[in-house]
């Protein structure tokens, strides 16, 4: 019945229901206002009786005015808090998906896109059901009890008056149909304008350092005219509505002051009826103008679920089974990938990785860029997904394991740090229900990071800005060791973690690891020798391979690639100390 709102109203029709009665109670009492003054005009005629019926048709107009009144304050309570509901629904759900959906859903979006649906959309489908729904029950309440009245007093002269009606209606669908198109092309690029402004923003310091001030506002402006132009297309369209709307009621009361006004003279109406028939033209008017707005917003509305939907229809990849997993609890940390091969669409990426990390102990991951070590630590959390059976924790295949119980096991620290706009105090605590004090202070310390935060003014308190924009490179990594080790998670995953911080910060953190790290299973992944070299196990990836594997003195005596990089890293080592 509503289309691809329904299963958002669904919990609410009863309070819709009640509001659309509300408004034709009210479009009832409205419909009855002429025909009463009508009724007061005729009444005039006889002067006998006339003082006591028009006293009574004013109590009579007067009390369907206080029903207009009482029924329009209700109707505005229950549709304008539906509306609100819906819309916090919509919202909602829209979020909550968005979190559910692959990694690799969000390198083939624009975020611009996605945040322009959550916001410009939605804001859309809000005021369709704050006024749309009430303006499309109005105005056909209104048209069909003020036809009905008017066929009441005299249907032959409603046919002749009516007639320009049908042709208004043919004209608005048309026009409904391209607005429809038109809107839905704004609303596109006013995700695209929305992801241009994110991205400059957010790479504000490469924007400025590279001087392309002047050629991001070109573009930009480039941009603007295109959405501008889109714009005065809509607008050409709707710019129909309000004038085809006056001259359809002008047409209207025109027909009506020749036909009826001839009618009354030749006697065969009454100047009281005559009233009553222009006083329900002129009610017509409204909703005849009112019809233009209510297919404009409900286009827009329909547009802007559809593009909400769009979205909401993506099936994440990444998902627990339909059945309760039957898996023990907690995990241990025992990983072991079987000939483990992974593709990003066509190109593979991954070829027979065999690998068995026994719990609690650590290992290594090295190899040139590209070599595929992140898909490698992507796949344990479940961020990316391999086929059944070829990646087990503790015996179960990891797809069994409930990905809440999974991840909450797992401490991640990706190769790219990310901070929220918030204090370091919150990033710090991210992901932890209640940590205290002094849990935030002892990371911290561990992560090397605590001398930096007191030389804050503010200290753990400090906004860190967008990112983390006002902390240094290092100064994020550290930050987001930390807030894997907060959990102390069975998994500790550290993805070229420490390659922004200096050698001698990197060994500091690495003593405080090797006391963290007992008893846990840990990957570390590092372009550094010294990073790896205390490792239980150390696997060198080659195009998605791998190509040696062993303990730090095995490889190194190996004279391989790990053989040779150690060398190279030694003498640069030796090097920086002269």
């Amino acid at each position: 019945m509503f289309g691809p709102f329904a299963q958002y109203v669904h919990p609410y029709r009863g309070r819709i229901l009640l509001g659309a009665l509300c408004i034709g109670l009210g479009q009832a009492a409205t419909a009855l206002i002429p025909m009463l003054v009508g009724d007061a005009v005729d009444a005039i005629s006889v002067p006998a009786t006339a003082s006591a019926q028009v006293e009574t048709y004013v109590f009579y107009i007067l009390a369907c005015a206080l029903g207009v009144a009482v029924c329009g304050y209700a109707m505005r309570m229950l549709l304008g808090r539906t509306a609100n509901r819906i819309e916090y629904d919509i919202r909602i759900a829209y979020f909550a998906h968005l979190l559910k959906l692959p990694l690799s859903y969000y390198q083939q979006r624009r975020t611009g896109d996605l945040m322009a649906r959550a916001t410009n959309d939605l804001h859309s489908v809000h005021l369709f059901w704050i006024y749309g729904i009430r303006g499309i029950v109005d105005t056909a309440l209104g048209l069909t009890f003020t036809l009905a009245c008017m066929c009441l007093l005299d249907w032959k002269l409603a046919l002749l008056v009516l007639v320009p009606l049908p042709l208004f209606s043919v004209v608005m669908i048309r026009i409904a149909a391209v607005i429809n198109i038109r809107y839905k092309a704004i609303q596109e690029y006013f995700g695209r304008i929305s992801t241009f402004i994110q991205e400059n923003l957010s790479g504000i310091r490469v924007v400025r350092a590279y001087t392309q001030e002047p050629a991001q506002n070109a573009a930009f402006d480039q941009l603007n005219l295109a959405y501008l132009e889109k714009n005065r297309a809509y607008i050409r369209t709707r710019a129909n509505y309000r004038p085809l709307s006056y001259v359809i009621a002008s047409l209207c009361l025109g027909l009506n002051l020749w036909l009826g006004g001839r009618a009354v003279i030749d006697g065969e109406l009454s100047l009281g009826t005559f009233v009553a028939f222009n006083a329900y033209l002129t009610q017509l008017i409204r909703p005849i103008m009112y019809a233009g707005w209510v297919i404009d917003r409900a286009q827009h509305a329909l547009v802007s679920m559809q593009r909400i939907n769009e979205i909401l229809a993506v099936e994440p990849e990444i998902q627990d089974r339909a059945l309760p997993p039957a898996t023990p609890q907690p995990i241990a940390g025992h990983i072991a990938f079987r000939k483990l091969n992974f593709s990003y669409g066509e190109e593979q990426v991954l070829h027979q990785i065999d690998l068995e990390i026994p719990q609690g102990t650590t290992l290594g991951i090295i190899g040139r860029v590209g070599s595929g070590k992140t898909t490698l630590a992507r796949l344990v959390p479940r961020l990316i997904q391999a086929e059944p059976g070829q990646l087990l924790i503790d015996g179960v295949p990891i797809e069994e394991w409930p990905l809440t119980a999974l991840r909450d096991a797992i401490g991640y620290v990706p190769q790219n740090p990310f901070l929220f706009s918030n204090t370091l105090h919150a990033n710090l605590a991210y992901g932890v229900d209640a940590a205290a004090v002094a849990q935030i202070h002892a990371v911290a310390e561990e992560a090397q990071l605590k001398k930096d935060i007191d030389q804050f003014d503010e200290g753990f308190d400090t906004l860190i800005g967008e990112r983390g924009v006002t902390l240094s490179g290092g100064q994020k990594q550290r930050a987001t060791l930390a807030r894997a080790l907060i959990r102390r998670p069975q998994i500790l995953i550290l993805d070229d973690a420490l390659s922004a911080v200096d050698t001698h910060t990197e060994e500091a953190i690495l003593d405080h690891l090797h006391a963290l790290m007992q008893g846990r299973t840990t990957l570390i992944i590092a372009h550094r020798i010294s990073t790896l070299r205390h490792a239980d196990h150390i696997a060198v990836l080659e195009d998605g391979r791998i190509a040696e594997q062993g303990t730090h003195d095995e490889l190194v005596n190996s004279g391989g690639f790990y053989a040779e990089l150690y060398q190279r890293q030694q003498l640069s080592a030796e090097l920086e100390t002269l």
